[in-house]
């Protein structure tokens, strides 16, 4: 008597009930008896795509179940159930000639053993890959079609500083948005914003503290300023990239504005950051990784030397440092805080930041303008009043001029109101050693 392995699989199963897997079970039971054969397991992966290539532990089971000997045969609803993959079906069919493996399904026989039947398996899993791409394809289009209107999307826990309507502003979360916003923007690290909200016990919505990374993509999200992101993502792509496309304005409101969101976006996708230095727990040294040598430009690291304090240049091959430049922390410490107070005391800073204001106010308003003007030739083509070459030949001086201002308010971002007061330190010698 052959030992028969069931496997059910169903890829969503919204209200968790697993009825669906239910029914697959209930129908191979039947087969499983009319065949005589014994049921050896059933092995079910409810809600799991055969599709994308997520992990499908019941399949992986059901796989060194049968390396093992166990399992004589297998039976499902459909060979679709299986896979969706011809390469993973040419597994199966490898087992069947390796072990002797025979496959029952509830909508048809397929005789893995005879040239014909695997060739009716493989049309089957060519279909039912087909009909998966194709199915994909219209859920994308879906997606893109409902951000550009500026719907809500997703699911699963809420966005930190919107109520579970995603709508709806939670005012206390706003502020505490805003804050960190402002404290990003002036410089502060965002290790430091997440001990102190730590220490006042601020949490994200799922109740936990807040990371860095986890702090990073709430500043860097287009919604907080009130407009839709589309981020579309191949299927081997497993990590959502940090910036989407901006495509419409959101039907829910702004907490900040778009000009510091840009800004947000901009620095905080900067490469030259290292956000895996931020997730350190304490700082030892207070400048390590921020002073640059005056010799080669690297980064300079601290490190004691004979129970002192230093800042030096690594000799590390390789790195193009030159390890020519060391410092002593705590005269250094001291030179940095001074230069700081002095120009927080200034009011040329003053001055200097809200020139730098002014320059983001005009750039945005252009770049505002010039989304406003894509919406309306859009438009106008969806209204059939310009042909295609029209639009095409419009939308290429206003894209140019667009990513222009961007980028240009994107540098404003990056350049530090306090470089005007940066002096040479006195106590250094003119090699930059102490």
């Amino acid at each position: 008597m052959r030992r028969a392995a069931i496997y059910c699989r169903i890829s969503q199963d919204r209200a968790g009930a697993g009825l669906g897997v239910a029914r697959q079970e209930a129908d191979c039971r039947a087969l499983v008896e009319r065949r005589g054969w014994q049921v050896a397991d059933v092995y079910p992966d409810n809600d799991v795509s055969a599709y994308s290539g997520s992990p499908r532990p019941a399949w992986r089971r059901l796989l060194s179940d049968i390396e093992a000997g166990t399992v004589d045969a297998i039976v499902c609803w459909h060979v679709d159930r299986l896979t969706r993959s011809p390469r993973e079906l040419e597994d199966v069919i490898d087992l069947a000639d390796r072990r002797g493996i025979e496959l029952a399904t509830v909508t048809g026989e397929i005789d893995l053993g005879t040239p014909t039947g695997r060739l009716i398996a493989r049309m089957l899993g060519a279909a039912a890959r087909h009909e998966a791409e194709h199915k994909a394809e219209r859920q994308k289009r879906q997606r893109r079609q409902s951000a550009e209107a500026g719907n809500v999307s997703g699911g699963g826990m809420r966005p930190y500083g919107y109520a579970d309507d995603r709508i709806t502003v939670i005012d206390e979360e706003a502020e505490v948005i805003c804050e960190a916003a402002r404290r990003v923007l002036a410089g502060e690290s965002l290790t430091s914003v997440c001990r102190d909200f730590e220490k006042r016990d601020i949490r994200t919505p799922a109740g936990r503290h807040w990371l860095p990374t986890t702090l990073r993509r709430l500043l860097a999200s287009a919604r907080i300023s009130g407009r839709r992101e589309h981020t579309p993502r191949s299927s081997f792509q497993t990590t959502r990239p940090l910036l989407g496309e901006i495509v419409a304005d959101a039907v829910w409101p702004a907490i900040i504005t778009p000009v510091d969101s840009d800004r947000l976006r901009a620095l905080l996708n900067d490469p030259a950051r290292d956000y895996r230095r931020q997730a350190a727990t304490g700082r030892t040294y207070l400048l390590s990784g921020i002073l640059r040598c005056g010799k080669c430009g690297h980064r300079m690291n601290g490190r004691p030397r004979s129970g002192v304090p230093r800042y030096v240049c690594p000799n590390v091959p390789g790195s193009g440092s030159c390890g020519g430049v060391a410092t002593n922390a705590h005269r250094t410490d001291i030179h940095i805080r001074d230069m700081l107070l002095t120009a927080l005391d200034s009011p040329a800073l003053a001055q200097r930041i809200r020139h730098d204001s002014g320059d983001d106010d005009n750039l945005a308003e252009l770049v505002r303008a010039d989304e406003e003007l894509l919406e309306e030739l859009a438009e106008a083509w969806a209204a059939r009043e310009i042909t295609r070459k029209e639009w095409m030949a419009a939308r290429a001086p206003i894209d140019l001029r667009l990513n222009n201002n961007r980028a240009a308010l994107a540098s404003l971002s990056r350049t530090s109101p306090l470089i005007t007061f940066i002096e040479p330190c006195s106590r250094c010698s003119p090699d930059g050693t102490r």
